[in-house]
């Protein structure tokens, strides 16, 4: 699967996920094959992709660098002590052009055609408000057993720690997330809250040295596929 960014016909950024190869066709090839197919129908469009330690070795192999590491997280939140100096609240239509433009500004590139989805998509959308300002917004999304949390963009970690506390207080099912291992702080923090650890994954470009954006304020992404 390939999700171009930017404007139509001309994507700035592609992400690259769901590279699966049947178990009885394994080793033969046809994974390098699609992802050769893929680097060369993209041309010069920088390319990105969140790797297993198991597929990382073909991915060096076609030219792709890691640029750096999310870990995976899972398990039903245990809240502790409410932050009521960050306030939450579900996202509504008229949020969705700021949402819009918050998010262009810390991916780096434009993805309304994928976010102007996310409301019918998720369970939950829901903003951080301050002085009637978002400063930053999160979504949860139903994947067999769970609620995936992605994206989560919050001006910083106080602010994305409430988005999550408050998208738990919503749901029973067990959270998971991948979260940007720079953001340490709030790992610790969500461990602390009964997430635990089940998978690191890297983050690799190709055609670019890092992703554009603001990887501070960048906690989770949509989906390891998407972006």
């Amino acid at each position: 699967m390939v999700t171009e960014y930017g404007p139509v016909g001309s994507p700035e950024l592609s992400a690259i996920g769901m590279v699966l190869v049947a178990e009885r066709y394994a080793r033969q090839g046809i994974g390098r094959c699609l992802m050769r197919h893929v680097v060369t129908e993209m041309g010069t469009t920088p390319l990105t992709l969140h790797a297993t330690p198991y597929g990382r070795p073909l991915y060096e192999e076609l030219g792709f660098k890691v640029t750096g590491q999310a870990e995976m997280i899972r398990g039903h939140f245990t809240p502790g002590a409410p932050d009521v100096s960050v306030r939450t609240r579900p996202a509504t239509a008229e949020d969705l052009t700021t949402i819009l433009r918050l998010d262009a500004e810390v991916f780096g590139t434009d993805r309304t055609h994928i976010l102007t989805r996310l409301p019918a998509f998720a369970d939950q959308l829901r903003v951080a408000v301050e002085n009637d300002r978002i400063i930053g917004y999160a979504a949860a999304w139903p994947n067999m057993d769970d609620h995936v949390v992605g994206p989560l963009i919050a001006r910083d970690t106080r602010t994305a720690k409430a988005l999550i506390t408050s998208l738990a207080a919503h749901t029973e099912r067990p959270l998971r997330t991948d979260i940007d291992v720079r953001h340490d702080e709030l790992l610790a923090w969500a461990k602390e809250r009964g997430l635990a650890s089940i998978a690191f994954n890297s983050v690799m470009t190709y055609g670019l040295s890092e992703l554009p954006g603001d990887w501070t304020r960048r906690y989770a992404p949509l989906t390891v596929a998407a972006g």
